[in-house]
Formats: structure tokens, C-alpha cells, sequence
């Protein structure tokens, strides 16, 4: 396992720390808990600090250094489908106590059902910052966020509000797109995702998290097939993964995230990206 010393450039002044990022997760998941509708939702995860998502890729990069990022995409990509997989499968678990009633059961994980929520918008900008896109403006996010939950579709409704020739839009566009032209395609995007919702959802308390990979329908196989939708949305978005190497993501990262505030991953166990 090679060890990475903090550079002579970085200034942790710079970043926020970590009680502050906790918080603002904290945050997120609390607001994704509350929300009665998927807009609010999808409101609460846009506000997931970019650090957040810095700290849990180095220590995947850390963990694998050796690989290049097609690889370190393909373990995120795994490890997000394997968990969102079985989140569904407990949603229908608790659906099925006898004497509860769904509405109760789904009452009960609420606070789980958030959290997925989060790690989701968590893989899909861990994914994008594989790809060197860095969405900072919240209108940035909610677009590629957007875009990817609805899988291919997404990508190609971004691709036709912009006149584009490929559904490969984000690395080449996301950045130079301004706010008016953004608010159109969300809008465009939040309507095509309300028209699924309403009908897959009949009204049930769960379809505020159904975009999410969550009770899409009740068990493993449905989440995991909304899993792969997502990754689809992603891959649509972004293309082909850069030609770079783990530590050379160490050294993109370097000047936002205090190396020597991870530590070196057991080389036992390997890390999952969505267990803090």
C-alpha cells in the first residue's frame, strides 16, 4: 500500500472540516426524510458537500492503487448496486410484517430510505468526478442528477433541449451551460419524471424515493434494476471514463482534500464507498 504525504501547495484552510461536512450531510438526509414529494427530495441530496464525495473517492482510490479509473468506476458501480439491491429487498421485508401495514413499514425506514437516497446522488456525482466533471452550481447537479435516474432517456431528453448530436452531453456541456438554459432542460427533465412517477407510483407514500432505486417494486430484483437503470444514465451522460490512473485522481484531489485525514485502508478489507 503506498502512502501519500499532504503537498507542499495544499492549504487546509481551504476546505471545510469535517464536523462541518457531517453537518451538512446530516442535513440532507434530514430534509430527504421530511419531504412529501420526489422535487423536495431531490432539493434536500443536491446539497451533499462536494468534500464529502473528495474524502469517500480517495479512500476508494487509496484502497485500489493500482487501477485506473474505468476500474475504480466499475467497483463504485458494484458496490452502489449491490446496496441499493438490498435496501429494496428490506423495504419489501418490513412491507411484509404481518400486522403492520405497508404504510407503518415504510413509516419505519423512512430514515433508511433517505439515507439511500443521498448515496445515490453521492454514486452519481462520485461517478462524474471520475469523469472530470465537477458540478458546483446547484442547477449543474440537479441536471445531471436528473438526467441520470431516468437512465438513457435522461440523457437523451438533455441531449435534444441542447440540439446536440450525441447523448454523451455532460463532460462537453454541463460547465458552459447557463442558468436560463439549465432551468429549461430541468424543467423539461422534472416533467418526464413526474409522468413515470405518476404512473408507477398510485399515489403510495413511497414514490417521493422510487427515482432513487427504492421500492421501485418490492424486493431485490427491482431495486437492482433500477440500480442499472441509473448507472446507465450515468454512463450515457459522461461517455467513456478517462484514461488516468488511481494515483493520478490522488493527485487531482490533492489540492481539495487533507491526505493525511484518511486513513490507509486495512489491506484485509476493502472499503465501501457508501459506509462512512
Amino acid at each position: 500500500m503506498i502512502e501519500l504525504k499532504v503537498p507542499k501547495f495544499f492549504n487546509p484552510a481551504e476546505r471545510g472540516s469535517q464536523k462541518q461536512i457531517a453537518k451538512a450531510l446530516r442535513e440532507s438526509v434530514a430534509k430527504a426524510r421530511k419531504a412529501t414529494n420526489f422535487g423536495e427530495v431531490l432539493d434536500a441530496v443536491l446539497d451533499i458537500p462536494s468534500e464529502y464525495i473528495d474524502n469517500k473517492l480517495l479512500r476508494l482510490a487509496k484502497a485500489h492503487p493500482h487501477s485506473d479509473l474505468h476500474e475504480l468506476e466499475e467497483i463504485l458501480t458494484k458496490q452502489y448496486i449491490k446496496r441499493t439491491a438490498y435496501a429494496s429487498s428490506a423495504v419489501g421485508a418490513g412491507a411484509a410484517v404481518p400486522g403492520s401495514g405497508t404504510g407503518i413499514a415504510l413509516g419505519l425506514t423512512a430514515g433508511e430510505l433517505a439515507v439511500y437516497a443521498v448515496q445515490t446522488t453521492s454514486f452519481i456525482l462520485g461517478v462524474s468526478r471520475l469523469h472530470g466533471v465537477h458540478p458546483q452550481d446547484r442547477e449543474q447537479r440537479r441536471t445531471l442528477v436528473l438526467s441520470s435516474l431516468l437512465g438513457e432517456d435522461g440523457a437523451e431528453i438533455v441531449s435534444d433541449q441542447l440540439g446536440l448530436h450525441t447523448i454523451n452531453w455532460a463532460r462537453a456541456s454541463l460547465k458552459n451551460l447557463s442558468s436560463p438554459t439549465l432551468g429549461q432542460v430541468n424543467k423539461a427533465l422534472m416533467k418526464y419524471a413526474s409522468k413515470k412517477l405518476a404512473h408507477r407510483t398510485a399515489g403510495r407514500m413511497l414514490g417521493r424515493l422510487i427515482p432513487f432505486g427504492i421500492g421501485a417494486g418490492v424486493g431485490y430484483l427491482s431495486g437492482k434494476a433500477v440500480a442499472r437503470r441509473t448507472v446507465e444514465g450515468v454512463q450515457a451522460a459522461l461517455g467513456e471514463s478517462r484514461e488516468k490512473s488511481a494515483s493520478d485522481l490522488m493527485v487531482e484531489l490533492a489540492p481539495s482534500i487533507d491526505l493525511t485525514a484518511i486513513p490507509s485502508p486495512s489491506s484485509e478489507r476493502k472499503p465501501d464507498f457508501f459506509t462512512d
